[in-house]
């Protein structure tokens, strides 16, 4: 199996709870992919909670059948400093 390296990328929203709406992150390149962070502040049909998603950033650029597996973790820090972690590996296509 192919070693991988590993990927930092830091998304900071100031004032997170005036948002109202679905906020992107820049593009960042791992695994030889280009992605972002999509970020939901009032949910993603669920008004109470926030959804965060890893997404590709140029999918229809992909060949057909094209697939990534990522190994990922999103760490969220509020301003208090309280950290909560999500770690997931999904396969994109």
């Amino acid at each position: 199996m192919e070693a991988h390296k590993q990927t930092s990328f830091t998304f900071e929203i100031d004032n997170f709870s005036e948002k109202q709406f679905v906020i992107s992150s820049t593009t960042f390149l791992s695994g030889g992919c280009k992605w972002y962070v999509k970020v939901h502040p009032k949910g993603d049909h669920i008004d109470d909670h926030m959804s965060m998603y890893l997404c590709v950033a140029n999918p229809e650029s992909l060949r057909f059948g094209w697939k990534r597996r990522a190994s990922f973790s999103m760490a969220l820090l509020n301003q208090s400093g309280k950290e909560l972690y999500r770690k997931d590996g999904n396969i994109f296509t």
